[in-house]
Protein backbone atom coordinates (compact mmCIF):
# COMPACT_ATOMS: atom_id res chain seq x y z
CA UNK A 1 0.00 0.00 0.00
CA UNK A 2 2.83 2.42 0.82
CA UNK A 3 4.43 1.91 -2.59
CA UNK A 4 1.05 2.51 -4.24
CA UNK A 5 0.62 5.83 -2.40
CA UNK A 6 4.14 6.94 -3.28
CA UNK A 7 3.77 6.02 -6.95
CA UNK A 8 0.43 7.84 -7.18
CA UNK A 9 1.96 10.93 -5.59
CA UNK A 10 4.97 10.93 -7.92
CA UNK A 11 2.69 10.53 -10.93
CA UNK A 12 0.69 13.59 -9.87
CA UNK A 13 3.72 15.72 -9.00
CA UNK A 14 5.38 14.97 -12.36
CA UNK A 15 2.62 16.96 -14.04
CA UNK A 16 3.80 20.12 -12.26
CA UNK A 17 7.50 19.57 -11.55
CA UNK A 18 9.79 18.58 -14.42
CA UNK A 19 13.07 16.65 -14.19
CA UNK A 20 16.00 19.02 -13.85
CA UNK A 21 13.78 21.94 -12.90
CA UNK A 22 14.84 24.38 -10.19
CA UNK A 23 12.11 24.84 -7.55
CA UNK A 24 11.46 26.81 -4.37
CA UNK A 25 9.68 25.43 -1.29
CA UNK A 26 8.24 28.07 1.04
CA UNK A 27 6.90 27.87 4.61
CA UNK A 28 9.61 25.59 5.98
CA UNK A 29 8.20 24.44 9.39
CA UNK A 30 10.70 26.09 11.73
CA UNK A 31 9.16 24.66 14.92
CA UNK A 32 8.85 21.48 17.00
CA UNK A 33 5.70 20.04 15.41
CA UNK A 34 7.20 16.86 14.03
CA UNK A 35 4.20 16.26 11.77
CA UNK A 36 5.05 19.27 9.61
CA UNK A 37 8.68 18.20 9.41
CA UNK A 38 7.69 14.67 8.43
CA UNK A 39 5.75 16.28 5.58
CA UNK A 40 8.77 18.44 4.69
CA UNK A 41 11.06 15.42 4.61
CA UNK A 42 8.56 13.58 2.42
CA UNK A 43 8.37 16.58 0.07
CA UNK A 44 12.14 16.77 -0.30
CA UNK A 45 12.34 13.00 -0.91
CA UNK A 46 9.75 13.28 -3.69
CA UNK A 47 11.58 16.23 -5.26
CA UNK A 48 14.78 14.19 -5.26
CA UNK A 49 13.05 11.28 -6.96
CA UNK A 50 11.59 13.66 -9.54
CA UNK A 51 15.06 14.95 -10.36
CA UNK A 52 14.20 18.53 -9.37
CA UNK A 53 16.71 20.77 -7.61
CA UNK A 54 15.50 22.53 -4.48
CA UNK A 55 17.30 25.87 -4.65
CA UNK A 56 15.33 28.02 -2.22
CA UNK A 57 13.74 27.07 1.12
CA UNK A 58 12.47 29.48 3.75
CA UNK A 59 10.22 29.62 6.82
CA UNK A 60 7.59 32.32 6.96
CA UNK A 61 9.77 34.81 8.83
CA UNK A 62 12.77 34.73 6.43
CA UNK A 63 10.93 34.90 3.10
CA UNK A 64 12.64 37.29 0.69
CA UNK A 65 11.15 37.64 -2.79
CA UNK A 66 14.40 38.99 -4.24
CA UNK A 67 16.47 36.07 -3.00
CA UNK A 68 13.81 33.64 -4.24
CA UNK A 69 13.77 35.20 -7.72
CA UNK A 70 17.56 35.18 -7.86
CA UNK A 71 17.95 31.54 -6.82
CA UNK A 72 14.88 30.20 -8.68
CA UNK A 73 14.24 32.62 -11.56
CA UNK A 74 11.69 30.53 -13.46
CA UNK A 75 10.76 27.21 -11.83
CA UNK A 76 7.66 26.40 -9.76
CA UNK A 77 7.17 27.96 -6.35
CA UNK A 78 5.87 25.29 -3.97
CA UNK A 79 3.96 26.07 -0.78
CA UNK A 80 4.52 23.53 2.01
CA UNK A 81 1.65 21.10 2.58
CA UNK A 82 -0.12 20.17 5.80
CA UNK A 83 -3.35 20.92 7.61
CA UNK A 84 -3.54 24.72 7.78
CA UNK A 85 -5.24 25.81 4.53
CA UNK A 86 -8.12 27.96 5.73
CA UNK A 87 -8.81 30.25 8.66
CA UNK A 88 -7.98 28.04 11.67
CA UNK A 89 -4.26 28.87 11.48
CA UNK A 90 -4.25 32.50 10.19
CA UNK A 91 -0.48 33.11 10.36
CA UNK A 92 0.32 30.31 7.91
CA UNK A 93 -2.64 31.15 5.66
CA UNK A 94 -1.59 34.80 5.69
CA UNK A 95 1.88 33.86 4.52
CA UNK A 96 0.48 31.88 1.58
CA UNK A 97 -1.66 34.86 0.64
CA UNK A 98 1.36 37.17 0.70
CA UNK A 99 3.33 34.88 -1.62
CA UNK A 100 0.40 34.50 -4.02
CA UNK A 101 -0.03 38.29 -4.16
CA UNK A 102 3.75 38.84 -4.51
CA UNK A 103 4.22 36.41 -7.41
CA UNK A 104 1.40 36.80 -9.97
CA UNK A 105 3.87 35.94 -12.76
CA UNK A 106 5.02 32.61 -11.30
CA UNK A 107 3.65 29.07 -11.31
CA UNK A 108 2.62 28.37 -7.69
CA UNK A 109 1.73 24.91 -6.41
CA UNK A 110 0.22 24.51 -2.95
CA UNK A 111 1.37 21.06 -1.84
CA UNK A 112 -1.22 18.62 -0.38
CA UNK A 113 -3.31 20.30 2.31
CA UNK A 114 -6.45 19.75 4.36
CA UNK A 115 -8.93 22.59 3.82
CA UNK A 116 -10.62 23.98 6.94
CA UNK A 117 -12.79 27.11 6.84
CA UNK A 118 -14.96 28.27 9.74
CA UNK A 119 -15.91 31.71 8.39
CA UNK A 120 -17.80 32.30 5.15
CA UNK A 121 -16.38 35.82 5.07
CA UNK A 122 -12.81 34.51 5.20
CA UNK A 123 -13.58 31.91 2.55
CA UNK A 124 -14.98 34.59 0.22
CA UNK A 125 -11.93 36.81 0.75
CA UNK A 126 -9.50 33.97 0.01
CA UNK A 127 -11.54 32.86 -3.02
CA UNK A 128 -11.19 36.35 -4.49
CA UNK A 129 -7.43 36.47 -3.88
CA UNK A 130 -6.76 32.99 -5.22
CA UNK A 131 -8.94 33.43 -8.30
CA UNK A 132 -6.87 36.46 -9.33
CA UNK A 133 -3.72 34.36 -9.74
CA UNK A 134 -3.38 32.97 -13.30
CA UNK A 135 -1.30 29.88 -12.47
CA UNK A 136 -2.14 28.60 -8.97
CA UNK A 137 -2.64 24.88 -8.33
CA UNK A 138 -4.24 23.69 -5.10
CA UNK A 139 -3.40 20.13 -4.05
CA UNK A 140 -5.84 18.66 -1.53
CA UNK A 141 -4.93 15.50 0.41
CA UNK A 142 -8.43 14.09 0.93
CA UNK A 143 -11.10 13.44 -1.67
CA UNK A 144 -13.90 15.04 0.35
CA UNK A 145 -11.90 18.26 0.53
CA UNK A 146 -10.94 17.93 -3.13
CA UNK A 147 -14.60 17.84 -4.18
CA UNK A 148 -15.36 20.88 -2.04
CA UNK A 149 -12.31 22.79 -3.29
CA UNK A 150 -13.25 22.24 -6.95
CA UNK A 151 -16.56 23.93 -6.14
CA UNK A 152 -15.10 26.75 -4.05
CA UNK A 153 -12.06 27.54 -6.25
CA UNK A 154 -13.31 27.06 -9.82
CA UNK A 155 -10.76 29.48 -11.33
CA UNK A 156 -7.79 27.56 -9.92
CA UNK A 157 -6.58 24.11 -10.81
CA UNK A 158 -7.53 21.74 -7.98
CA UNK A 159 -5.88 18.31 -7.71
CA UNK A 160 -6.21 15.41 -5.30
CA UNK A 161 -2.81 14.27 -4.02
CA UNK A 162 -1.99 12.06 -1.00
CA UNK A 163 -0.27 13.53 2.05
CA UNK A 164 3.43 14.08 1.37
CA UNK A 165 4.60 12.47 4.63
CA UNK A 166 4.21 9.04 3.01
CA UNK A 167 7.22 10.05 0.90
CA UNK A 168 9.37 9.48 3.97
CA UNK A 169 9.16 5.71 3.32
CA UNK A 170 9.63 2.98 5.89
CA UNK A 171 11.27 4.03 9.16
CA UNK A 172 13.18 1.90 11.66
CA UNK A 173 12.63 2.24 15.41
CA UNK A 174 15.74 3.38 17.23
CA UNK A 175 15.30 1.18 20.32
CA UNK A 176 13.18 -1.60 21.80
CA UNK A 177 9.87 -0.42 23.35
CA UNK A 178 9.86 0.57 27.02
CA UNK A 179 6.06 0.74 27.31
CA UNK A 180 3.11 -1.24 26.03
CA UNK A 181 1.44 1.95 24.79
CA UNK A 182 2.58 5.45 23.79
CA UNK A 183 -0.27 7.97 23.85
CA UNK A 184 0.64 11.01 21.77
CA UNK A 185 -2.09 13.60 22.36
CA UNK A 186 -2.55 17.07 20.93
CA UNK A 187 -2.25 20.01 23.32
CA UNK A 188 -3.68 22.66 20.98
CA UNK A 189 -7.11 23.81 19.79
CA UNK A 190 -7.44 20.95 17.28
CA UNK A 191 -7.91 18.51 20.17
CA UNK A 192 -11.47 17.60 21.14
CA UNK A 193 -10.85 14.88 23.73
CA UNK A 194 -9.86 15.21 27.40
CA UNK A 195 -10.24 11.58 28.46
CA UNK A 196 -6.71 10.34 27.76
CA UNK A 197 -6.11 9.82 31.53
CA UNK A 198 -7.61 6.36 31.06
CA UNK A 199 -4.17 5.44 29.72
CA UNK A 200 -2.43 6.45 32.97
CA UNK A 201 -0.04 3.44 32.97
CA UNK A 202 1.09 4.34 29.45
CA UNK A 203 3.65 6.92 28.31
CA UNK A 204 1.51 10.02 27.59
CA UNK A 205 3.12 12.92 25.72
CA UNK A 206 2.92 15.25 22.71
CA UNK A 207 5.51 16.12 20.09
CA UNK A 208 8.58 17.56 21.77
CA UNK A 209 12.36 17.56 21.67
CA UNK A 210 14.74 16.94 24.55
CA UNK A 211 16.21 19.69 26.71
CA UNK A 212 19.59 19.09 25.07
CA UNK A 213 18.06 19.54 21.61
CA UNK A 214 16.22 22.67 22.78
CA UNK A 215 19.53 24.15 23.89
CA UNK A 216 20.93 23.50 20.40
CA UNK A 217 17.84 24.47 18.39
CA UNK A 218 17.01 27.87 19.88
CA UNK A 219 20.42 29.57 19.46
CA UNK A 220 20.60 28.47 15.81
CA UNK A 221 17.08 29.75 15.14
CA UNK A 222 17.59 33.07 16.94
CA UNK A 223 20.96 33.74 15.28
CA UNK A 224 19.48 32.98 11.87
CA UNK A 225 16.52 35.29 12.53
CA UNK A 226 18.77 38.15 13.64
CA UNK A 227 21.18 37.77 10.71
CA UNK A 228 18.29 37.71 8.27
CA UNK A 229 17.37 41.24 9.35
CA UNK A 230 20.63 42.45 7.74
CA UNK A 231 19.48 42.59 4.12
CA UNK A 232 22.94 42.60 2.47
CA UNK A 233 23.72 39.29 4.23
CA UNK A 234 20.64 37.38 3.06
CA UNK A 235 22.00 36.18 -0.28
CA UNK A 236 25.44 35.42 1.11
CA UNK A 237 24.19 33.50 4.16
CA UNK A 238 21.41 31.56 2.45
CA UNK A 239 23.51 28.34 2.14
CA UNK A 240 24.17 28.49 5.90
CA UNK A 241 20.47 29.01 6.64
CA UNK A 242 19.62 26.02 4.43
CA UNK A 243 22.08 23.73 6.23
CA UNK A 244 20.53 24.81 9.53
CA UNK A 245 17.06 23.86 8.28
CA UNK A 246 18.21 20.37 7.33
CA UNK A 247 19.96 19.92 10.67
CA UNK A 248 16.84 21.04 12.54
CA UNK A 249 14.65 18.76 10.45
CA UNK A 250 16.80 15.74 11.29
CA UNK A 251 16.73 16.67 14.98
CA UNK A 252 12.94 16.90 15.21
CA UNK A 253 12.20 13.89 12.99
CA UNK A 254 14.69 11.75 14.92
CA UNK A 255 13.03 12.92 18.13
CA UNK A 256 9.62 11.88 16.82
CA UNK A 257 10.93 8.43 15.92
CA UNK A 258 12.43 8.15 19.40
CA UNK A 259 9.08 9.02 21.03
CA UNK A 260 7.13 6.39 19.07
CA UNK A 261 9.91 3.82 19.51
CA UNK A 262 9.12 3.77 23.22
CA UNK A 263 5.77 2.00 22.73
CA UNK A 264 4.76 -1.35 21.29
CA UNK A 265 1.51 0.34 20.23
CA UNK A 266 0.65 3.98 19.50
CA UNK A 267 -2.59 5.80 20.39
CA UNK A 268 -2.90 9.33 19.01
CA UNK A 269 -5.10 12.18 17.83
CA UNK A 270 -2.27 13.56 15.66
CA UNK A 271 -2.46 12.55 12.01
CA UNK A 272 1.27 12.34 11.45
CA UNK A 273 1.92 10.37 14.60
CA UNK A 274 -0.43 7.83 13.02
CA UNK A 275 1.36 8.05 9.66
CA UNK A 276 4.76 7.69 11.33
CA UNK A 277 3.55 4.69 13.35
CA UNK A 278 2.41 3.04 10.11
CA UNK A 279 5.77 3.79 8.47
CA UNK A 280 7.48 2.22 11.51
CA UNK A 281 5.28 -0.88 11.29
CA UNK A 282 3.68 -0.25 14.70
CA UNK A 283 0.01 -0.88 15.49
CA UNK A 284 -1.77 2.45 15.88
CA UNK A 285 -5.19 3.47 17.19
CA UNK A 286 -6.35 6.90 15.99
CA UNK A 287 -8.80 9.29 17.66
CA UNK A 288 -10.28 12.11 15.58
CA UNK A 289 -9.44 15.80 15.90
CA UNK A 290 -11.68 18.84 15.63
CA UNK A 291 -11.90 19.04 11.83
CA UNK A 292 -12.11 15.25 11.24
CA UNK A 293 -8.96 15.11 9.13
CA UNK A 294 -7.83 11.93 10.85
CA UNK A 295 -10.99 9.94 10.17
CA UNK A 296 -11.13 11.31 6.63
CA UNK A 297 -7.61 10.18 5.76
CA UNK A 298 -8.08 6.96 7.72
CA UNK A 299 -11.11 6.08 5.59
CA UNK A 300 -9.30 6.97 2.37
CA UNK A 301 -5.78 5.64 2.98
CA UNK A 302 -4.77 4.48 6.44
CA UNK A 303 -7.52 1.85 6.73
CA UNK A 304 -5.66 -0.08 4.03
CA UNK A 305 -2.83 -0.73 6.50
CA UNK A 306 -3.74 -3.80 8.61
CA UNK A 307 -2.36 -2.42 11.90
CA UNK A 308 -4.17 0.95 11.68
CA UNK A 309 -7.43 1.36 13.64
CA UNK A 310 -9.89 4.18 14.33
CA UNK A 311 -11.61 4.80 17.70
CA UNK A 312 -14.35 7.19 18.78
CA UNK A 313 -12.51 8.55 21.83
CA UNK A 314 -9.50 7.80 24.02
CA UNK A 315 -11.74 5.60 26.19
CA UNK A 316 -12.74 3.66 23.09
CA UNK A 317 -9.10 3.62 21.97
CA UNK A 318 -8.14 1.82 25.18
CA UNK A 319 -10.71 -0.87 24.39
CA UNK A 320 -9.35 -1.24 20.85
CA UNK A 321 -5.76 -1.26 22.11
CA UNK A 322 -6.52 -4.01 24.68
CA UNK A 323 -8.13 -6.12 21.96
CA UNK A 324 -4.89 -6.00 20.00
CA UNK A 325 -2.72 -7.33 22.82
Amino acid sequence: MLEKIQNETLSILRQYIKRGESVALLDYPNHFNAGDLLIYRGETNYLRQLGATLDYVCPTHTYDRRVLEERVPSGPVLLHGGGNFGDRWPAYQGFREKVIADLPHRKIVQMPQTMDFQSETELARIQELYSAHPDLTLMIRDRVGYERATEWFPKNEVVYCPDSAFGLGTVDAIAAPKHDVVVLKRGDHESVHEDHAVFAPAYVTDWHVSLADNLKWWPVTLIGTVLHQVKPLRRRLYPTFRRAFEWQTDMVVDGAVEILSQGSLVVTDRLHAAVLAVLMGKPVVMVDNVNKKISTIYNELLSEFPDAHLANSFVDAERVARSLE
